[in-house]
């Protein structure tokens, strides 16, 4: 018997160590899932969208002539610069709106290399509050082509300045939206919603009306007069 006992020892003092570290684990586990429930946190995402107007506009549109040499590609040019730049002033471009580009100027050649002519370019640019009127300016301008004038006009460009006042609404708005989901998503597991514990401010997407584009650099759509500003953040609370 005590043969027998002595060869089942090691046996049982191993079951015995089992165990206890079992149950060791098992408080050690329990503790550690206290401990986390302790500072567990939800992280939710809250958006907030408004409808904007721009108020400022950019317009370019310029003027060349190509002729076999720079003298009288420049004397074109002028007269060319000047008849653009009387039609724009009698439909109500003013002087402080309206900026005049240096001349530039580029060489033509052949296929072997040599010099065929020069091409005398100009720009005008527009920029102005007045967004009406000028997109009105725009769309007149067709009368210069019809003139025989070689105007090459750009898009009207659309800008929004009061931007930097809007953004603090836009992510006022944008914090309560996530508040109000984090909320629901807790209240529905029997939890409750506690402090902030951090903010991340993600970037603006300023897009056209109802555009699905986004960017992680941030969109700035210019080609429309009416946008969307749409401003995102995740918002992390604690859990109560």
């Amino acid at each position: 018997m005590r043969d027998r006992l002595t060869e089942r020892l090691p046996l049982l003092l191993g079951l015995t160590f089992l165990a206890l570290a079992v149950g060791l684990g098992s408080v050690a586990i329990a503790d550690g899932i206290r401990d986390r429930n302790r500072g567990d946190v939800i992280t939710v995402t809250g958006s907030a969208k408004r409808r904007i107007t721009s108020d400022y506009v950019i317009w370019w549109l310029s003027v060349s002539s190509q002729q076999s040499t720079t003298a009288e590609a420049a004397r074109e040019l002028a007269r060319w610069t000047t008849r653009t730049r009387a039609f724009l002033e009698s439909e109500g471009v003013r002087g402080d709106e309206l900026t005049v580009q240096p001349i530039s100027t580029e060489t033509l050649t052949g296929d072997s290399g040599e010099v065929i002519g020069y091409r005398l370019s100009r720009t005008l640019e527009i920029r102005s509050p007045r967004v009406e009127e000028v997109a009105n300016v725009a769309e007149a301008s067709a009368r210069l082509a019809a003139e025989g004038i070689p105007v090459a006009a750009q898009p009207l460009q659309y800008v929004y300045t009061k931007l930097p006042d809007l953004r603090p609404e836009l992510l006022a708005d944008a914090t309560r939206d996530a508040q109000n989901r984090a909320r629901v998503l807790v209240e529905a597991t029997g939890a409750a919603l506690g402090s902030v514990r951090g903010v991340d401010v993600g970037v603006f997407q300023v897009t056209s009306p109802n555009s699905t584009d986004v960017s992680d650099y941030g969109i700035y759509d210019t080609s429309t007069l009416e946008k969307d500003v749409t401003a995102v953040v995740n918002v992390t609370f604690v859990l109560k």
